[in-house]
């Protein structure tokens, strides 16, 4: 029982506490002054090739590729940049599929073991009844 109060003792007084406390509104999106300001520098210069590079890139780098894609894909409504948006769309699924190409496992050089016994035991065990075969007839 005395569990409990201490529980609604200390409910109660971080109620008490959290109108006290301002509340924060986080942006809907990386907290990351950096790429906030290199998505300024692709607004800015829309038709120069490199601020979008360098974003690309630099979402490649952070893993916000997801937030770079939905950021084009809501201004391919904008009928003055939807062109290039979704050129930096494709760019950004190819440079996407590249990265998971690259972390792919490798293919086995060598033949596992338990296949190997496998064909060795079927190997062995037809030879035996080919002898056994030829012996008795």
């Amino acid at each position: 029982m005395s569990h409990n109060r201490l529980v609604s003792d200390s409910t109660s007084q971080s109620e008490a506490a959290a109108p006290e406390a301002a509340p924060t509104e986080e942006p809907a999106g990386p907290a990351d002054a950096g790429f906030e300001a290199l998505w300024q520098r692709v607004l800015d210069g829309w038709d120069d090739d490199k601020p979008h590079a360098a974003l690309l890139e630099f979402a490649l780098r952070t893993e916000q590729l997801p937030e770079v894609a939905g950021r084009y894909r809501k201004l391919k409504e904008d009928p003055t940049k939807a062109e290039r948006a979704q050129k930096r769309l494709d760019a950004i699924v190819l440079a996407a599929t590249q990265l998971m190409m690259s972390m792919k496992t490798p293919p086995r050089t060598q033949i596992p073991l338990p296949i190997t016994f496998s064909a060795f035991g079927i190997f062995l065990f037809t030879l035996c009844f080919v002898a056994y075969m030829y012996l008795h007839r």
